[in-house]
């Protein structure tokens, strides 16, 4: 270690543990100064638009149904596939009976692109071939056997006002139903643990110009239903199986090429659905720790401004996180130490801002300490948004003591 950085080390790290409230460190000190380092002034640091591989997907908080047609992202698409679960154990038989009709239903909770332009959403649900397991995990980028005879005969979405809530109503073929109904009595309806072996699961994937729909499985209205009548009779009736709770369900992304973003120098791409991330590295390590002497280092912030976009809104909030010595992505101490809250990543004021203290003295003062940051989604496989940076508004703002 050289001279720099021994002496950075013990000034930097007494101030880090003599300060005991983050929020409010070193902003009313006496003799406390500001300088800021910015990509238009002090190369320290260099950041560019990566493809992300994949990401865990299963059990997600919404499953992602549609495609979008992106002017500068280009195609995103989400699919998925989903068990469905018994009511409850030891299904009686029903016999005698004429089903009336099949649907898959989902509550809606949000959408991204423009739900009045779901006109061309064509929707199409398989039966699974293969199993898929709740205790399992799974990424963005797997694939799955099915039946490729598509169950769907129609589809309607009802949007919903102040008192009632969006919800897709999926038709499926009766034959289907029938099919399932002709098992009641038997030993594949005992538990679920029969069921699954004989029914794995359906996969349902659409296509779109600039629809995305968010579906929630937990929700009261998200059910598989078949409703029939008993022959001789006209009482409506129906058979329910839950797509929530202990149902695996996995969400699955096209791939995408980072060729196909439209090019701008001066503009950082962030994308949901296994997308893009930003790739941050601090550079010139040695310059910042000369300019960190004989300074008590209060609070480090960096911060990124967005352009906003009405047709597609932005993220609501980013993750900043690190890549370890062990090419492991975690998250930085600021987070795990001082709280979300402390953080930031908030999308506010046309930026998104985090408080990175802790991070920054550690890596002034620890040579093993990796530079490489990556700025991603938060919920990037539960969400369709995508946010585009302004490369040439990016800083990092350091308050400091003189001591």
């Amino acid at each position: 270690m050289n001279i720099y950085k021994t002496t950075a080390f013990y000034i930097l790290l007494a101030v880090l543990f003599a300060c005991n409230d983050p929020d409010i460190i070193g902003l009313d000190l006496p003799g406390s100064a500001r300088f800021t380092i910015t990509n238009d002034s002090i190369d320290n640091f260099t950041i560019k638009t990566v493809s992300e591989d994949s990401l865990r997907s299963d059990e997600s908080q919404n499953l992602l149904l549609g495609q979008i047609n992106d002017p500068i992202f280009g195609e995103n698409k989400g699919s998925f596939c989903t068990q469905m679960l018994l009511p409850n154990n030891n299904i009686d038989a029903i016999n005698g009976i004429e089903v009336d009709s099949v649907f898959l239903t989902y509550s809606i909770s949000d959408h991204y692109g423009d739900l009045n332009e779901s006109e061309d959403l064509e929707i199409n649900v398989y039966q699974l071939s293969e199993d898929i397991y709740k205790d399992s995990n799974y990424y963005s980028d797997e694939s799955f056997n099915y039946d490729p005879n598509n169950l769907v005969t129609n589809y309607f979405i009802n949007e919903g006002d102040s008192s009632t809530s969006s919800f897709i109503n999926i038709q499926l073929d009766n034959s289907f139903g029938e099919m399932i109904m002709n098992e009641t009595g038997g030993s594949n309806m005992i538990d679920n643990v029969a069921f699954l072996e004989f029914f794995k699961g359906l996969y349902l994937e659409a296509t779109a110009s600039n629809t995305i729909l968010y579906l929630n499985p937990i929700a009261d209205k998200s059910r598989f239903s078949i409703y029939y009548h008993e022959i001789g009779g006209d009482t409506a009736l129906s058979f329910d199986f839950e797509l929530g709770g202990d149902a695996a369900r996995i969400n699955m992304f096209n791939k995408k090429d980072i060729n196909d973003i439209s090019p701008d120098v001066n503009q950082i791409f962030i994308q949901s659905m296994a997308g893009y991330k930003a790739e941050f590295d601090f550079t010139n390590l040695e310059e910042i720790q000369t300019k960190c002497l004989g300074k008590s280092i209060n609070r480090v912030t960096i911060d990124f401004e967005a352009f906003e976009n009405n047709d597609y809104p932005l993220h609501e909030k980013l993750y900043l996180l690190r890549e370890n010595n062990e090419g492991k992505i975690v998250f930085l101490t600021d987070f795990t130490i001082e709280g979300e809250g402390h953080f930031g990543g908030e999308f506010d004021n046309n930026t998104y801002s985090f408080n990175i203290t802790r991070y920054f003295v550690q890596l002034l003062t620890n040579d093993q300490y990796t530079n490489k940051l990556y700025l991603v989604p938060v919920l990037g496989s539960a969400n369709a948004n995508r946010t585009i940076l302004n490369k040439s508004k990016i800083s990092i703002n350091i308050i400091y003591t003189e001591i």
